[in-house]
């Protein structure tokens, strides 16, 4: 008796330890892609359920391998489709990352869930489109897919992760179906950025807030591009930064993507929270300055940067549209602070000396007489070199015969070579500041004053000693010997007046007793005849005493006001009065505003605008 029990509880015991080794080794033999093994285990009853300690199944592994024969034997054994291992992945998941129509069938018709997703929201048809077989995609949408559904943590759906892909047909087949073609990420809530300086990597991150186009722009996915550009997606949509996929498109140095988005008609004036548009992204591009953490750029398209700027150009881009700050920080770059409000494409071209993009865009009508907010002009910009102006803003690799080059350019088409900035810093001010002697001697050579003094009281001489700035600067001691050399030469004396000046004035007396009522760099108007000089220089004579005003430009009331004004008896050097043409208003009586500079007998006034009142001043 007691024989036979314990003979029968080895006998259990034995059958035990025999199903759990059949349902460890249907798990392993699927693992293993070995069929005759899987049926040899079924045909011995081993559960085709049992899990292995992640919870993978033998149908999971029949899924991953795409063994359509296993996976029905498995299923006639009663394996269930729904089954999940411990990260929420079931069957149908494996069979949409292998792109198997015919096992995303299968598994559908034994139950599963065709908008199966993983914990995070990621859905067979996100995981099928991502892989780009069409077919596949058809069967979960036949069978219900939701081809709008989002994942949980950026929003993105099917549709963005075959457009990132270049997954042009997968596209299709998922519009064919209605998906959202315009449809947006989720706009994610971050803290404003802001770069910091102790140590750590700081980079900037996309907010969220695309389209399926975006992530096609932002990839390079050309093919994916033009199937939703075709199938009339809103080229124009903003991120919550403003960007458009043009814009996303040329930042990632994709270039014959965003051509073609432009041939689809993507409007390249569309600009960011910046003021930054297509034109002065593809100019920043052509010569991105290296930083830490970014190759070099690797560039395989047809289309170069020049060949893409000009055909910016010819769709219309606005060569003169300006910054209103400094452009968006990339990876661990803040934009160049030198580089803020009123900054157009020509003076980003300038600043890092590109000759072939400044041509390209003064052919293409940029105006070289725009100036930034404070007037700093282009040809300022090239001298004071190609350092970039905040913590971590990289420096243009530039050199000073490139900066002659581009001041050249300028002066060619009447830039004023002693405009002055609200700060009073002028060309020759940053050159010397600079150190760089060769543009130094150029700007003397071409009529630039050696003693202008800026806000500070600073003359370049001053700047080249390392004078100005908060801390100082650098002593460049061969700019300072080569200014003294040059004043003592006499090139371009300027200690007297300039041509047109007068040293009888009331505003020179008001100077001179220290009365003046418009400070220095302030903006003014007045009212005088209008004159030819000696030399390029126009003068204003007869001139109201200068008032301080807020407007640049006079409004037609003003206008009015000054035809009735009484003249008075100052003279003044108008500077930068080309672009106001002052040939048709010669002998009139006008009104000239801009920003004024009286010192040792001269009177100056850098004009922002130059109009007639319509009246001849007579004798």
């Amino acid at each position: 008796m007691f024989r036979n029990r314990t003979f029968l509880s080895c006998l259990m015991a034995l059958g035990a330890y025999a199903a759990t080794i059949n349902a460890a080794g249907i798990a392993d033999a699927a693992k293993d892609d070995d069929l005759a093994q899987v049926r040899v285990l079924i045909q011995q009853h081993a559960d085709v359920n049992a899990p292995e300690p992640d919870g993978t199944t033998a149908l999971h592994w029949a899924a991953r391998n795409d063994d359509i024969e296993m996976a029905k034997a498995l299923i006639a054994a009663g394996a269930r489709a729904r089954d999940t291992d411990r990260y929420g992945l079931a069957p149908l998941t494996l069979a949409a990352q292998r792109g198997s129509a015919r096992m995303l069938e299968l598994l559908i018709g034994a139950g599963a869930d065709p908008n199966t997703a993983l914990p995070q929201g990621e859905t067979a048809l996100m995981t099928a489109a991502r892989t780009g077989n069409p077919d596949a995609i058809k069967v979960l949408l036949v069978h219900g897919a939701n081809v709008n559904a989002k994942e949980k943590t950026l929003g993105e759906t099917a549709l963005m992760w075959a457009a990132a892909e270049n997954h042009a047909d997968a596209a299709r087949v998922l519009l064919s179906a209605d998906a959202g073609i315009n449809a947006a990420s989720t706009v994610l809530s971050l803290a404003p950025f802001k770069w910091v300086t102790s140590g750590m990597v700081s980079t900037m991150l996309p907010r969220g807030g695309w389209t399926a186009l975006f992530y096609a722009a932002r990839q390079g996915s050309i093919e994916a591009a033009r199937v939703l550009a075709d199938d009339r997606a809103d080229l124009n949509f903003k991120d919550p930064d403003g960007a458009t996929a043009l814009v996303i498109a040329i930042i990632n140095a994709h270039f014959d993507l965003a051509n073609m988005l432009l041939g689809k008609g993507a409007d390249p004036n569309v600009a960011d929270e910046t003021g930054m548009a297509a034109l002065y992204a593809a100019v920043d591009m052509h010569t991105l300055p290296p930083t830490q953490g970014r190759p070099p750029l690797n560039l395989v398209d047809n289309l170069s940067g020049l060949d893409l700027i000009k055909s910016l150009l010819a769709h219309g881009a606005n060569p003169n549209a300006q910054l209103t700050k400094p452009i968006l920080g990339r990876l661990h770059l803040d934009g160049d602070g030198g580089l803020g409000d009123g900054t157009t494409p020509l003076m980003r071209a300038a600043k890092a000396n590109d000759i072939p993009v400044m041509k390209a865009l003064l052919d293409g009508g940029a105006d070289p007489f725009i100036t930034q907010k404070d007037y700093t002009t282009v040809v300022m910009l090239v001298a004071g070199g190609g350092a970039g102006v905040g913590a971590f803003a990289p420096s243009l690799k530039v050199t000073e015969e490139g900066a002659i080059q581009a001041i050249q350019l300028c002066l060619d088409r009447g830039v004023d070579i002693n405009a002055f900035n609200s700060n009073g810093l002028t060309a020759m001010h940053r050159a010397a500041a600079r150190g760089a002697d060769k543009v130094v001697k150029y700007l003397a050579e071409h009529g630039a004053m050696l003693d202008l003094k800026n806000k500070a009281g600073l003359a370049p001489l001053d700047m080249a000693m390392g004078n100005g700035g908060r801390r100082g600067g650098t002593v460049h001691e061969s700019t300072a010997a080569l200014l003294r050399s040059l004043r003592d030469q006499g090139v371009n004396p300027s200690a007297g007046l300039l041509p047109g000046a007068s040293t009888d004035s009331k505003a020179n007396q008001i100077a001179q007793k220290g009365e003046q009522t418009a400070a220095n760099f302030s903006l003014v108007r007045m009212v005088g005849c209008l004159a030819p000089g000696n030399g390029k220089y126009w003068s204003l004579t007869r001139t109201t005493d200068p008032a301080v005003t807020k407007a640049e430009k006079p409004t037609p009331a003003a206008l009015q006001d000054a035809a009735g004004t009484a003249l008075g008896a100052g003279t003044f050097v108008l500077l930068g009065a080309l672009p106001s043409q002052p040939e048709s208003h010669a002998g009139q009586k006008v009104e000239a505003r801009g920003l004024l500079y009286r010192d040792s007998g001269k009177n100056l006034l850098n004009l922002t605008s130059l109009e007639t009142t319509g009246t001849d001043c007579g004798n």
